[in-house]
C-alpha cells in the first residue's frame, strides 16, 4: 500500500470520497462546504478546518490573530458557495504546559471574528495534547438552495476571475520564517494578509445571487492547484495569463528583494483567501460593474476556459505558452512550515 507522502493530501481525498451518501446529502467531500438539504428551497453548508502547532502556525504566532484565523478561514468556504455563516464549534487539544493566557487571547480574537460576521459559538470539546496545540473548528452556514456555487459548473468560453490580490499571504510566511527584512509599512501589508486573512464573504454572497457564476471556490492552497479543483470538478482546462495577475506593490517589492518569479510565487503561494470564480463571458461586463458599485476588493480576469487539452497552460508575455505546474500546498508531500 502507498504512504500518505506518495499519494499526496489530495489522493488520499479521492480514496475516501467513492462511499456513497444519503440523497439528502447534495454536495459531499468535493467541494468548499459539504451541501445538505433542509427544504425545497434551503440548504445547509457545513465546513471544518485544522491547525496544527508547527504546521499551519508559528509557536511564537500572535494569538489574536491565530483566533481570528481559524474562523476566518473557515467564513471564507462559506463565502465560496455564496452562503451565510451561522454557527461553530471549535475543539481544542492543549500540551498541559501551554500558557492558559495565551489560549484566553486567542479566544478574544475568534469572539472578535465571530462578532463581525454574526457567527454564535455554539460549544466544542477540549482534550489534552502531548506535544502540540491543535486547534479545530466545524462552522455551518445557509443559503438559497438555487443560489449554491459549487466549483463543477465552469463550461467552455468562460472567464476566469480572482478577487484582490495574490501572493500577499505567501510573502508574509516568508518574513517570518525566512526573517526577511522590509520596512514598515510593506511588512505590515504582508504579515497582516498572512496573519488575518479577510474572508470575502459579502462579495460571495453577491457573486452566487446573480446566478452569473457558474464555479467558484476560494484560495486557500494556490491558484495553480486550486484552479485545477475546479477543472477536474468540471471537466475542463484553462489558460490563464501571467500579466494579468493581480499583485500588490508591497508583494512586488518582497519579490524583488528576495528575487522570486512574482507570477510564479502568487500563483502558487497560498493562503490569500480571495475567490477564484467563472462567469460567461456575457455577463461579465454586468459583474464588474455591480463590483465597482459595491465597493468590492478589485476583479480581475485572469484567463479563460478551455476543453483544448488536460494542462492548465500559462501564458507568457511574449505569447509563449507552459504546463502550469501544479505547486500549491499539500500536506503530505509539502515540508511544514517550520
Amino acid at each position: 500500500m502507498p504512504d500518505f507522502k506518495s499519494i499526496g493530501e489530495f489522493g488520499f481525498i479521492n480514496q475516501i470520497a467513492t462511499h456513497p451518501t444519503p440523497n439528502r446529502v447534495l454536495c459531499g467531500i468535493g467541494d468548499d462546504c459539504a451541501v445538505i438539504e433542509q427544504s425545497s428551497t434551503q440548504v445547509r453548508l457545513v465546513t471544518t478546518d485544522m491547525m496544527v502547532e508547527g504546521v499551519h502556525f508559528f509557536t511564537d504566532t500572535p494569538p489574536e490573530g491565530l483566533g481570528h484565523k481559524l474562523l476566518a478561514v473557515n467564513i471564507s468556504d462559506i463565502a465560496a458557495m455564496g452562503g451565510t455563516p451561522t454557527d461553530a464549534v471549535i475543539s481544542l487539544a492543549v500540551p498541559t504546559h501551554h500558557d492558559a493566557g495565551y489560549l484566553e487571547r486567542l479566544y478574544n480574537g475568534l469572539y472578535a471574528c465571530a462578532d463581525r460576521f454574526d457567527v454564535a459559538i455554539v460549544g466544542g470539546d477540549t482534550t489534552r495534547s502531548n506535544n502540540q496545540l491543535v486547534l479545530n473548528i466545524s462552522l455551518t452556514g445557509h443559503m438559497h438552495r438555487n443560489h449554491v456555487c459549487y466549483r463543477s459548473g465552469a463550461q467552455t468560453g468562460d472567464l476566469i476571475y480572482v478577487s484582490g490580490t495574490l501572493g500577499d499571504a505567501a510573502g508574509g510566511l516568508s518574513l517570518i520564517r525566512d526573517q526577511i527584512k522590509m520596512n514598515r509599512e510593506d511588512r505590515t501589508h504582508l504579515l497582516r494578509k498572512f496573519n488575518r486573512p479577510e474572508p470575502q464573504l459579502t462579495l460571495g454572497q453577491t457573486l452566487a445571487q446573480t446566478g452569473a457564476v457558474t464555479a467558484m471556490m476560494d484560495v486557500s492552497d494556490g491558484v495553480a492547484s486550486d484552479l485545477r479543483h475546479i477543472c477536474k470538478r468540471s471537466q475542463i482546462s484553462a489558460v490563464l495569463h501571467a500579466s494579468d495577475m493581480p499583485l500588490s506593490e508591497p508583494f512586488v517589492r518582497f519579490c524583488k528583494k528576495t528575487k522570486q518569479d512574482a507570477t510564479q510565487l502568487a500563483l502558487s503561494g497560498g493562503e490569500d483567501y480571495e475567490l477564484l470564480f467563472t462567469i460567461h463571458p456575457n455577463r461579465a461586463k454586468d459583474i464588474e460593474h455591480l463590483v465597482q458599485k459595491a465597493d468590492f476588493p478589485q476583479m480581475t480576469c485572469i484567463g479563460y476556459i478551455t476543453d483544448q487539452g488536460n494542462d492548465i497552460l500559462l501564458t507568457q508575455k511574449d505569447g509563449s505558452q507552459t504546463p502550469l505546474t501544479a505547486t500549491g500546498y499539500d500536506h503530505f508531500k509539502t515540508p511544514d512550515k517550520e
